[in-house]
């Protein structure tokens, strides 16, 4: 789902927990998903002839994709909270209140900026933000 529309139904420190725990949940399925690569590694038998070796190795494959988007999945949510997290406090030198904002609107640049780029490929969705406190607007991510 959009980053953008997420955080305006939710707001900013929800939708930042949420991607957090998720992040989480995908790094413990690659951490389990390497436990039991590593069991099933340890039980297969090569000398058994018969159906009993393939599907290990089957299991083993499926095991290693799964363990591998899981990966990827962690590392994308990830590194999206952070470039999110950094631009979420007020630049007002005098608020610098964190993550409280109301988004006045939202879209997606078709050149990705820097930041962007090292989020994930094709998700280039940037807010126009305003504080709650001080009134003070920006942009974010940039």
């Amino acid at each position: 789902m959009d980053p953008t529309a997420t955080i305006t139904r939710l707001g900013f420190r929800k939708w930042y927990e949420r991607e957090l725990i998720k992040s989480h949940a995908a790094l413990v399925t690659c951490f389990l998903c390497g436990i039991l690569i590593a069991a099933l590694v340890e039980t297969l038998n090569f000398r058994e002839f018969g159906w009993r070796p393939l599907s290990m190795m089957l299991l083993i494959a499926g095991t290693a994709v799964l363990g591998w988007s899981s990966w990827r999945a962690y590392i994308t949510v990830l590194k999206r909270a952070e470039v999110y997290g950094e631009r979420s406090s007020c630049p007002n030198p005098e608020c610098l209140t964190y993550g409280r904002f109301d988004v006045l609107s939202s879209g997606v640049d078709s050149v990705p900026s820097a930041s962007a780029q090292a989020v994930a490929p094709l998700d280039y969705a940037w807010m126009q933000v305003k504080c709650r406190k001080c009134g003070t607007g920006w942009r974010m991510p940039e």
